[in-house]
């Protein structure tokens, strides 16, 4: 489970991650754009990918496989939904300043209106980490990707 803010670095940890370890990568974001193409990224339609990830989560566990989900997971439901089968929880952790700056060098995103510098900001200000933290800011991706090997 690869966690934290917007703008934080998770899908491009989860990412390096999952082709280091060859195992699946879950995004809520393109899940949700292959579930709902098209529609607003509304909470509704952010529950529907939380929703489909945990039930890919959950067939993949029971056939002895693994993967890697990439999402904020911000609500506590969403977590609760997923906390069972995440066996390691990893978040990646950046400063307000860093957010706001990644996402203006992303550009807009069509598929994230509702992203905004506000949003970015406030989210990196506010998030309250928990388990294995990786300061995307301090540390490589490369470093990232070693310290959650090593964990696991």
């Amino acid at each position: 489970m690869i966690a934290g803010p917007p703008c934080a670095g998770k899908t491009s940890v989860a990412r390096a991650l999952s082709q280091r370890l060859g195992i699946p990568h879950l995004s809520m974001d393109a899940t949700r754009q292959r579930l709902l193409p098209g529609a607003p990224h509304t909470r509704a339609d952010r529950e529907v990918a939380y929703r489909a990830m945990a039930m890919a989560a959950e067939l993949l566990h029971r056939a002895g496989a693994r993967a890697i989900l990439d999402a904020p997971y911000g609500h506590r439901e969403d977590r609760d939904a997923i906390e069972t089968l995440a066996p390691l929880w990893v978040e990646c952790k950046v400063s307000p300043e860093t957010a706001v700056t990644r996402l203006r060098t992303r550009g807009f995103d069509p598929e994230r209106p509702d992203l905004t510098e506000e949003v970015v900001r406030e989210s990196a200000a506010q998030w309250e980490y928990r388990g294995l933290v990786l300061d995307t800011e301090a540390l490589s991706l490369e470093e990232c990707v070693k310290t959650v090997e090593a964990v696991l």
